[in-house]
């Protein structure tokens, strides 16, 4: 073997590790998308129980009788506070992942 086939040899090797390397990487990237898309599906059902729970607060408070009605208000403004900040956490988290792998995307609450 000559200098060029050895070189050709070395750089094709070269080119395969760095092809391992991009393969692993994907794989890890596949895994974060799953991983973000499995937090966004809980952080959605967490919110629609939190909004049912919501919609059953409101229904309390249309039937409730006039010295009751501040108690069930405040349960519900409680809740839609927590709905509030379930949306605040979840936003907060995807904007400190977006600034740490260096996303061009804005992500706004």
């Amino acid at each position: 073997m000559n200098k060029k086939d050895i070189y050709i040899d070395k750089a094709k090797a070269k080119i395969d590790e760095q092809k391992a390397k991009l393969d692993q990487l994907k794989a890890k990237a596949k895994g974060e998308i799953a991983d973000q898309k499995l937090k966004t599906y809980e952080v959605i059902a967490e919110v629609e129980k939190k909004l049912e729970t919501a919609k059953s607060h409101l229904n309390e408070i249309s039937e409730a009788a006039e010295e009751t009605w501040d108690e069930v208000k405040d349960k519900f403004e409680d809740l839609t506070e927590s709905i509030g900040g379930s949306f605040k956490k979840f936003f907060r988290k995807e904007k400190d992942s977006a600034a740490e792998d260096g996303s061009a995307e804005k992500i706004t609450e």
